[in-house]
């Protein structure tokens, strides 16, 4: 980043006589230096202020510091720094899909959603050995929206959980219930919600059903519409 010009006084004069001149000149400088950089000049630091306020505002380098959101302008709130939207490290999201069919395996017992398809993404990943796992880079609320294709093989009536894991940990308050009553019946389920995640954190979405004969299915691409994953899932970053 640039320095922008700054202003510098000139010595001040001996002579008391010469103050008045003197101040008229100077205020004439600070106006035009004004005039010709009327945006505020934030300097970059690549080291966090020992001496912070609430209010203070810096642009961190996001290598040698980085407050949590990497190059970026932060306000301080009084305990922590805060990114202001928009810098390079800011808004970290995902678009992510399965595109395979996925049975349960065992009646009563949750199983992980696993993934195959990064659509888009910045700072979010899958896990390279467990595909059940989506990987955060950074600490904050993240918007998360999933939904899944169930599909039945029997008519027998069938229930079926969905529900988030961080970490290993259920998310209170989370879930998904629902009831198939037909064979080859086939419904979207959808659920979306804020949710604290720390970086390093990972999410996974579970599964149950009280019997193996339900799965989450694929719907082949038509000549009217595209294919239909099995899973698909959003995640948009929206504060630290």
């Amino acid at each position: 980043m640039s320095q922008a010009p700054k202003y510098t006084p000139n010595p001040v004069p001996d002579n008391p006589e010469d103050l008045p001149q003197y101040l008229l000149q100077e205020f004439q400088r600070i106006q035009g230096a004004l005039e010709e950089n009327p945006i505020a000049f934030i300097e970059e630091k690549n080291i966090e202020p020992s001496r912070v306020k609430q209010g203070d505002i810096v642009y961190a380098d996001g290598t040698n510091w980085n407050p949590g959101q990497g190059e970026n302008l932060y306000y301080y709130d009084g305990s922590v720094w805060r990114a202001f939207a928009g810098g390079s490290g800011a808004g970290d999201f995902a678009q992510i899909a399965d595109t395979t069919q996925q049975t349960i395996s065992s009646a009563d017992t949750a199983q992980a959603v696993t993934w195959n398809t990064l659509v888009s993404s910045q700072g979010i990943t899958i896990n390279g050995v467990d595909t059940s796992k989506i990987e955060f880079s950074k600490t904050g609320k993240y918007f998360i929206d999933f939904s899944a294709l169930v599909h039945s093989n029997n008519a027998s009536d069938k229930d079926i959980y969905f529900f988030p894991k961080i970490s290993g940990t259920n998310v209170a308050g989370s879930g998904i219930f629902h009831t198939i009553h037909s064979n080859n019946h086939e419904k979207t389920l959808s659920k979306a919600g804020i949710f604290n995640i720390t970086a390093g954190q990972y999410l996974q979405v579970m599964m149950a059903s009280d019997s193996t004969d339900l799965d989450i299915n694929v719907k082949a691409a038509t000549g009217f519409a595209p294919a239909t994953p099995s899973a698909t899932i959003t995640l948009i970053q929206v504060s630290q």
